[in-house]
């Protein structure tokens, strides 16, 4: 009867790691925390920022929606030239507009104007129309809808702001030994929003496949507030 105890303790011992495995009487594993995750800098003016999400405007207006991607507060690049990001809901017949305008000019430092673009996700690289942004400036940028020129009333309107900051030396050290698939983590870490979401932007379009990269995107775009705006 002892060595048939023993065998029973022995056959017990190795059928219990199995049970845990198959969460039988046993706390499920956490799951591992998102890879991107964003820590909003502090502000030392305490400014906010002007994230405005537009919608459909009354008769004869369109029932698109527009967001600026940019949490609601004064967000930052380390970018001369950083890119914008906005999303559209639906296709509008409207003209796309987008305006950035620096604080006591009265001239938009950038005014685009366009066919509204299919649904989704959008960006515009500044470097592509030769703006620059000066250090520690905050500049108001915004996209709009326009279904009437002759009312803008009708417009449908998403504004956002940016600010460039020179990176710390500590970034630039954590930057330089980084690669690709490792630069959105660190930017979002240090609460650099806008190169975060180009970065992360970048790996996308050089893997469209990869449904987890999306899914990473929208995880940081959930941090701030937004909502879904990429299909995994």
């Amino acid at each position: 009867m002892t060595k048939m105890a023993a065998w029973m303790a022995v056959l017990a011992a190795l059928l219990s790691p199995v049970r845990m495995c198959r969460g039988q009487g046993s706390t499920p594993a956490a799951s591992p925390p998102h890879r991107l995750i964003f820590h909003p800098p502090v502000a030392s003016d305490g400014a906010l920022g002007e994230r405005v999400g537009g919608g459909a405007r009354g008769a004869g207006g369109t029932d698109a929606s527009l967001v600026a991607i940019v949490p609601d507060q004064v967000a930052l690049t380390t970018q001369e030239q950083p890119s914008l990001f906005w999303f559209q809901s639906r296709q509008a017949r409207a003209q796309l507009e987008l305006t950035l305008i620096e604080p006591g000019k009265p001239q938009p430092l950038l005014a685009l104007g366009s066919q509204s673009t299919k649904p989704g996700i959008h960006r515009i690289r500044l470097s592509n129309h030769g703006v620059k942004l000066t250090p520690n400036v905050a500049y108001k940028w915004t996209v709009s809808l326009v279904p009437n020129p002759a009312s803008r009333s009708l417009d449908v309107v998403a504004t956002g702001m940016v600010k460039r900051i020179e990176p710390t030396k500590e970034l630039t050290q954590e930057l330089a030994g980084a690669t690709a698939a490792e630069r959105p983590a660190i930017y979002a870490q240090a609460g650099i929003w806008y190169d975060a979401l180009e970065a992360i932007s970048d790996e996308i379009d050089k893997h469209p496949d990869d449904s987890s990269l999306r899914k990473e995107r929208a995880d940081l775009l959930k941090q701030v507030g937004l909502p879904p705006m990429d299909k995994q």
